[in-house]
Order: C-alpha cells, then sequence, then structure tokens
C-alpha cells in the first residue's frame, strides 16, 4: 500500500519528503496494514456471498471442483488460528486452556529473568488487586528494563501510567526528548538501588509517583540494600504497604 501511495505520487508530479530519523519498523505501515485486513474480510465475506447465489443458480461439474478447492483452502487456513497460536505460546509457556482473557496464562507460567524464574502468578494477584481497588490514574513505579522482557508488566495490564516502560519505542519516535528518556531509566535505576532517602523522596515527588511496586523482578534488577529503604520510608510514616502476597509489595505513598 505505502509502495503504491508513493507510485500515484510520484505520477500525479507530487514531490516526495524524505522522512528523516529511524524508521526502521515502519510503524505507519503497520498501523495501515491493520485496517486493510479488516477490509479485506468484509470485502470477502461480501464475494463469498456472491460466489455462494452464482453456484445456487449454475453449477457446472468444472465451477463445482473450484468451490470444493476454495472450500479447502479456506478451512484449511483456519487450523492456524488455533494452533498456530498455542505453538507460539509453547515458545516461552506451557499450554494453557483456550480463553480469550489475556491474562489467564500468568496463573501457571513460569518466566526467566537473568536466568532466575519468576512464577507469575503472584504478579498476576497483584495485578488484579490494583484492576479492583485503584481509581483515576495515579502513578506506578516499577522495574525499568529492555523492551520484549517481563518489566513494565503493571502498567501493561492495568493501564495506569508508569515512570517509564519500554524505552526504545519512545526514543525512535520523540528523537527530540532522547535525552528526558534516557534520564528517567537512569532515574528509575536509582529510585531502587539508592540508599539516600532525600534523594528517593526528591525523585518520587518529581514524578508524582504514588504506588511502588516491589516483586520478584525487582528483587532480581535491584540490591537488596536499595530495595529495604521501602521498608524503612514506610516506618517512617512516608508511605505504607497496601497489598502483599508471599512476592509481591505494593506500597502507597502518603503525604508525609
Amino acid at each position: 500500500m505505502v509502495l503504491a501511495g508513493m507510485g500515484l505520487a510520484i505520477a500525479a508530479g507530487v514531490d516526495i519528503v524524505r522522512i528523516e530519523g529511524d524508521i526502521g519498523r515502519m510503524n505507519t505501515q503497520f498501523k495501515y496494514y491493520l485496517e486493510v485486513w479488516v477490509l479485506f474480510s468484509a470485502a470477502s465475506a461480501f464475494f463469498l456471498w456472491q460466489l455462494v447465489e452464482r453456484c445456487r443458480e449454475r453449477l457446472r461439474w468444472r465451477q463445482a471442483v473450484w468451490v470444493g478447492v476454495l472450500l479447502l483452502l479456506v478451512s484449511s487456513s483456519l487450523i492456524y488460528t488455533i494452533w498456530g497460536t498455542k505453538s507460539r505460546l509453547a515458545d516461552r509457556f506451557d499450554h494453557g486452556p483456550l480463553t480469550l482473557d489475556g491474562a489467564e496464562y500468568m496463573a501457571r507460567a513460569v518466566h526467566w529473568e537473568q536466568e532466575q524464574p519468576i512464577a507469575l502468578r503472584w504478579d498476576l494477584e497483584a495485578i488484579e488487586w490494583l484492576q479492583d481497588n485503584v481509581e483515576g490514574s495515579p502513578v506506578v513505579l516499577e522495574a525499568h528494563g529492555d523492551q520484549y522482557r517481563w518489566n513494565g508488566r503493571i502498567a501493561k495490564y492495568t493501564g495506569l501510567p508508569t515512570v517509564l516502560g519500554w524505552p526504545w519505542h519512545q526514543v525512535q519516535q520523540r528523537m527530540d526528548y532522547e535525552r528526558t528518556v534516557r534520564q528517567r531509566a537512569v532515574d528509575v535505576q536509582v529510585l531502587y538501588d539508592t540508599g539516600d532517602l532525600v534523594h528517593a523522596k526528591e525523585l518520587l515527588d518529581r514524578y508524582e509517583v504514588t504506588y511502588i511496586v516491589v516483586g520478584e523482578l525487582e528483587r532480581i534488577y535491584y540490591s537488596d540494600a536499595g530495595l529495604r529503604k521501602f521498608q524503612d520510608l514506610s516506618k517512617a510514616g512516608y508511605m505504607r504497604p497496601v497489598y502483599e502476597n508471599e512476592q509481591v509489595v505494593i506500597y502507597q505513598r502518603g503525604s508525609g
């Protein structure tokens, strides 16, 4: 579609503007691509109806053969919807039941981060608590790392804003703010690792953080000494634990 559009523009004598910066992912093409398949499916339904109607009027043996081949191809392509999805999930997790619940796999899945296992059911319970008990859009502090890892899981499954999610998309699409994105990554590291309570308070205030998550992922990424400061801040009345299971603690900042 993109190439066709460029061809029409050239034929019409329209100047092509060169796009600067990193466009390796070609996000614009991907976004059009999704809508194109929706339009294709709608058009295919119409043409399938037309085909059935014409076949009902007059169906010769040659046409019957082609209709049979078409039905075979369509039905065989539907196999991928089920078995392809199950096979893709098996690359990382054991097979689970077929469901439309995108978080159900966490109830039994084990993820490996830096060669350490994480039972995702504890994060799932914390996520469900946030979904059920948090109103509005308060900022959540959680572990930060590279894209395509388990970091950012709270923001992904609750919709709550975090200090920094996957960094590269922000850097790639907002080059003018690259320094800000890089600084946020440093600040998240400092927030979890520093033992300086005053500096930690300053950063929490700067990013207007309301909830702080300390789970298995945070304990893998950050130092024990740095994570213990949240207990100290809790004892000092600056924050308090509002949720806890075997592996995850969620703190909520007070007004102190």
